[in-house]
């Protein structure tokens, strides 16, 4: 029986074909490199720049989120371009763009809901399902980038409206012990 904790890292995607920084990128600095973890991996590497968000002013991650999406179409477009294969499993910056966008909106929902959100977001990321599957089919690095975002921005949105009512409560609580 083959052991299901033993690590593989493989070649980046169009090594000899793209510059360096472009799969780089794609991979997330690596982390689309390691086998079976890749798009975990890379969502995980996230916790300190959402840490560090925490203290920032609120248009500040969304505008990150947005360059590190028009930097994934690019590269996307590169190895898809140089290799011939269009969404690469080793290219996870589809999946950091998407994740640090639905973040985003959790936050305005609470930090609390960032775990659940994070294991529906790659089941979802996994499954590909309607109307995911359809996005898919948008040109080159766009269908990469896309099929991500989708439901990162509709499964952030119904975290937020879902802890909307939990924390107009909590607000309300709150207010009543500093008048107490």
């Amino acid at each position: 029986m083959d052991n299901l904790w033993s690590l593989e890292l493989l070649e980046p995607p169009g090594y000899a074909l793209v510059p360096s920084w472009h799969w780089l990128l794609a991979t997330w600095f690596g982390a689309g490199l390691v086998v079976p973890f890749r798009a975990g991996l890379a969502v995980f590497a996230l916790v300190p720049l959402l840490i560090m968000a925490i203290k920032l002013p609120r248009q500040v991650m969304p505008l990150v989120a947005m360059m590190i999406f028009a930097l994934g179409v690019y590269v996307s477009s590169s190895i898809d371009v140089a290799t011939g294969v269009k969404d690469d499993r080793r290219i996870v910056i589809d999946e950091v763009a998407a994740f640090l966008i639905g973040a985003y909106l959790i936050r305005q929902a609470g930090w609390r809901m960032l775990v659940p959100f994070a294991a529906i977001f790659l089941f979802l990321d996994r499954q590909k399902p309607w109307p995911v599957s359809l996005v898919e089919e948008l040109p080159s690095g766009w269908g990469v980038m896309a099929d991500d975002l989708v439901p990162a921005i509709l499964l952030g949105a119904a975290f937020a409206l879902l802890q909307f009512p939990w924390n107009s409560h909590e607000r309300k609580a709150d207010r009543e012990r500093s008048e107490d």
